[in-house]
């Protein structure tokens, strides 16, 4: 999601400094000029694509007509708004405003747009000096008061999920509650040994919300999971499980993201999650063949995949 906003984000910036006239070019172009354009629309176009396809439960969310006319507007300087300043308005809107208000509502936090607009623009246009000190200050206070609001959600989202399990387990006999307070239904029994906390573990998953909305998935296919990298409740459910069995297993929110939640993911604080999971078996390394290049360990559910960290 990063490296797609900074790309975003690149594009955006690079078309807020395009000299803007009718035709969204400073001088006739050179055949070799055009062929820089087609070749910077061929990479830019695929880099896109490809940061979709790594994120595909965002790119669910995208309408993508719409993502077309909001880049068209930029690369056009807008036909009806022409100015260089208006562009680099959307710049800094969405570089330095929407991430700010987008992460705070990710938490449930409820952001008043327009109380925000107005002391933007007092501070903005005030003559007051600004400083570190003072930005600081600013900084810590922000945080001071998202943590006080989030603690309070956390325990409106704690009760909720309390709430959930009981009523479930009322509703469905066949499940059963773990010292932990994690609710469980074994739908299949699986061979063998159960997996150890130390264990690497293809999975197929689904994970939604309380409300049954699915926040992410394998999407049917294994994905390897190192049970010390994922969060406490998930290597719990995991270390009950052994090859070929599946269950459906609630984990409350201080056994998954915690007071913090997951922002990114969409992970509310001490939100209960619930998880079908079907454990394929102990996950076999392929044969290396050349030295390994440094990446992402895998098998990790969150922040990518966001089911479980």
């Amino acid at each position: 999601m990063k490296k797609l906003f900074s790309l975003l984000m690149a594009a955006l910036l690079m078309g807020a400094m395009i000299s803007c006239n009718s035709n969204g070019a400073s001088n006739k172009a050179s055949k070799t000029e055009d062929s820089i354009a087609t070749e910077l629309g061929k990479l830019i176009g695929n880099s896109l694509k490809g940061q979709l396809s790594q994120n595909p439960n965002f790119a669910e969310e995208i309408d993508q007509a719409e993502l077309m006319r909001g880049i068209e507007a930029v690369l056009k300087c807008d036909t009806t708004k022409k100015s260089k300043s208006y562009l680099n308005g959307l710049a800094i809107a969405l570089q330095m405003i929407y991430p700010g208000i987008a992460q705070a509502e990710a938490q449930g936090i409820t952001v008043d747009r327009r109380a925000f607009l107005n002391e933007f623009k007092k501070a903005f246009k005030s003559k007051d000096s600004v400083d570190m000190d003072k930005l600081q200050g600013m900084q810590a206070n922000l945080m001071g008061l998202m943590q006080r609001v989030a603690k309070v959600k956390g325990a409106e989202n704690d009760k909720k999920g309390h709430k959930y399990i009981e009523e479930k387990m009322k509703k469905d006999k066949g499940f059963k509650k773990t010292a932990s307070g994690i609710a469980y239904k074994i739908l299949k029994q699986g061979t063998g040994e159960n997996f150890n906390d130390s264990a690497t573990v293809d999975v197929i998953y689904v994970g939604r919300h309380i409300d049954g909305k699915e926040f992410d998935s394998s999407k049917g296919k294994p994905t390897p999971f190192n049970l010390k990298q994922v969060v406490p409740g998930f290597t719990e459910v995991l270390t009950m499980m052994n090859p070929g069995s599946k269950i459906i297993a609630i984990i409350p929110g201080r056994l998954a993201y915690g007071e913090q939640g997951n922002p990114q993911g969409g992970i509310l604080p001490n939100e209960t999650l619930e998880f079908e999971i079907t454990a394929e078996g102990l996950h076999k390394e392929e044969p290396v063949k050349a030295p390994a290049m440094p990446g992402k360990m895998p098998g990790r559910p969150a922040p990518a995949p966001k089911a479980a960290k």
